[in-house]
């Protein structure tokens, strides 16, 4: 017998963003609420994230944000493949309700 479990959300659902350091493994966390931008640098080890250089090498649309949002997911996996990131972007929902 197989056994498959998922959980569905929608970007509404999400409660936080956390960066984690690849260098130093410290984290982040900002409310989706309070969210601006990706911190420039690590608060703990001050290892650099991005710089302006890098702000307008990718996913720039003058189109939905439900596009842009896609074309960063396909570009966020090009990178994570390829060791280009410096930091991990990780979701935080609520737990799921028990049925």
């Amino acid at each position: 017998m197989t056994v498959e479990r998922r959980m569905i959300v929608g970007i509404d659902d999400i409660k936080a963003v956390t960066f984690e350091c690849l260098n130093c493994k410290t984290r982040t966390t900002v409310p989706s609420a309070s969210l601006r931008d990706v911190p420039r640098t690590c608060n703990s080890c001050s290892t650099i994230w991005w710089t302006n250089a890098d702000a307008s090498a990718h996913v720039l649309i003058s189109g939905p944000a439900s596009i842009g949002f896609i074309q960063a997911i396909v570009t966020l996996n090009v990178l994570i493949r390829e060791n280009k990131m410096a930091f991990r972007i990780l979701l935080e929902f609520d737990e799921p309700k028990a049925i």
